[in-house]
């Protein structure tokens, strides 16, 4: 626990609210939306640049390590408090600083929501493609740290392709700035794209600049569905290789439609094997023939049923459906992991049947999720954490999935990060000379372990 005098130390920084200390607000800040649990030893909410420079420095005297965190939607264990740490929170570093529309840019602090920043721009006739299912809870400092995806991720691409610069608060507690507002700002090492997905263990970030885009002109939502999960995987096999890049490819198992449609009763049919949501957009005259082409490709892999939303209302229903899913299998059981694994989309079949093979093997109800258009899978595995034998063939099957998406030639983690859940199993992806370059990097920015210490890898 802090001393008096390092807590009023942090309040004469920070200022008497933005400091907690007593015991409901730290418990409350022990968890992150993994299984996962620490123990903080104070939080702290810092609202400008310089409040963040002098945390760091007062941490740094008094050999005090910062867990960096935003809403906590994490699903790798990195906002997870470790021994000896502060939580430092940008929740409330939550403004949108500018919107430029002439030049296609927009900068923010950390703590501003995904889902506001959308709802600021689409006022101005713009958008964020990336926009992860949990947007209207989840921050853009955290999109950044975990290098967020999201449903559009297939055609837009994901964080890192929207990041075009930064202010970042460095172990020592100096200030840099990586690129700029030019789409070809970065002279140099690419420092930007060092800071994204680096979950918060190289520097803290307190300005972001974004790539915003102008909304398209028209859209169509599909919905396709499957007597087999097979068959609907097959066809994301078919989509792909025809050539077409909906701007979303989503697909949910019978397991999840049920999870989904007992939440939000979309009208979601409950025998299906499996379905895809299908997103295009583009310009009114191309839409009747994008939307010909992927029914042609859909027929090709025995769709049952193959729709097209004919108002608002059915396209929110439909994206209210995939974006309860996670949360919808508590009604199921009590507990669930999530996993990311992405292969190449040649490969989403075998994906599939190596999931289910999984299932089988462990004994486990895993639900299939996935932006399956650029092959990344979120596998559900459905369990109650009480259950110590259950747990152990939870994790085994975590295993298990990840060492297959490897030999698939994929990776172990799409956008989630590795964080504490998968940093056992970096080996199996890199070669010990690569995880040695990530040291390297890490003690380059972070000699004595300040930023997020034991996350992705140990120095």
């Amino acid at each position: 626990m802090l001393t008096q005098t390092i807590v009023n130390r942090l309040k004469e920084i920070l200022g008497e609210k933005n400091v907690v200390t007593d015991k409901a607000g730290l418990f409350a800040y022990g968890y992150d939306a993994t299984l996962l649990s620490g123990e903080t030893s104070g939080i702290v909410f810092p609202t400008t640049t310089n409040q963040v420079v002098e945390l760091v420095k007062y941490m740094n005297e008094q050999n005090i390590a910062l867990v960096p965190r935003g809403a906590g939607t994490n699903l790798s264990g990195g906002t997870i408090p470790t021994d000896k740490t502060v939580t430092i929170n940008f929740s409330r570093m939550n403004k949108i600083l500018e919107i430029d529309t002439e030049n296609f840019v927009a900068v923010v602090e950390p703590g501003v929501v995904n889902y506001d920043m959308q709802v600021e721009l689409d006022k101005k006739g713009f958008y964020y493609p990336p926009d992860p299912a949990s947007f209207k809870a989840s921050t853009m400092g955290g999109n950044l740290g975990e290098c967020s995806g999201g449903p559009r991720c297939f055609k837009f691409g994901v964080t890192r392709d929207y990041i075009l610069g930064l202010e970042v608060v460095l172990p020592n507690g100096k200030v840099i700035e990586t690129g700029g507002r030019n789409f070809k700002s970065e002279p140099g090492y690419d420092l930007t794209r060092i800071i994204v997905g680096s979950e918060g263990t190289l520097g803290l970030v307190t300005k972001m600049i974004v790539r915003v885009l102008p909304l398209p002109a028209a859209k169509k939502t599909m919905l396709a569905i499957y007597n087999k999960v097979e068959d609907a995987s097959q066809s994301v096999a078919e989509i792909v290789a025809a050539g077409i890049v909906p701007t979303t490819l989503e697909m949910l198992d019978n397991i999840l439609i049920n999870s989904a449609e007992d939440a939000c009763h979309a009208g979601l049919p409950r025998d299906a094997g499996a379905l895809l949501i299908i997103e295009v957009d583009g310009q009114p005259e191309d839409m009747d023939e994008q939307v010909k082409t992927i029914e042609e490709n859909c027929k090709k892999a025995n769709v049952r049923e193959f729709k097209v939303a004919r108002t608002a209302a059915e396209v929110d229903q439909l994206w209210l459906a995939r974006r309860v899913v996670i949360g919808s299998v508590s009604r199921i059981r009590p507990s669930y992991s999530l996993q990311d694994i992405t292969v190449p989309r040649s490969n989403f079949p075998k994906a599939v049947s190596g999931i289910l093979n999984c299932a089988k093997e462990f004994n486990l109800m895993i639900g299939i999720m996935a932006h399956a258009g650029d092959g990344n899978f979120h596998p559900l595995v459905i369990f109650d954490q009480r259950n110590k034998d259950e747990v152990e063939r939870v994790h085994a099957a975590e295993k298990a999935m990840c060492q297959m998406a490897l030999d698939l030639g994929g990776t172990m983690s799409g956008e989630h990060g590795i964080g504490l859940l998968k940093k056992q199993y970096l080996g199996l992806e890199f070669k010990p000379i690569t995880v040695e370059v990530f040291k390297k990097i890490k003690r380059s920015f972070d000699p004595t372990n300040r930023f997020n210490p034991g996350k992705i890898i140990d120095i």
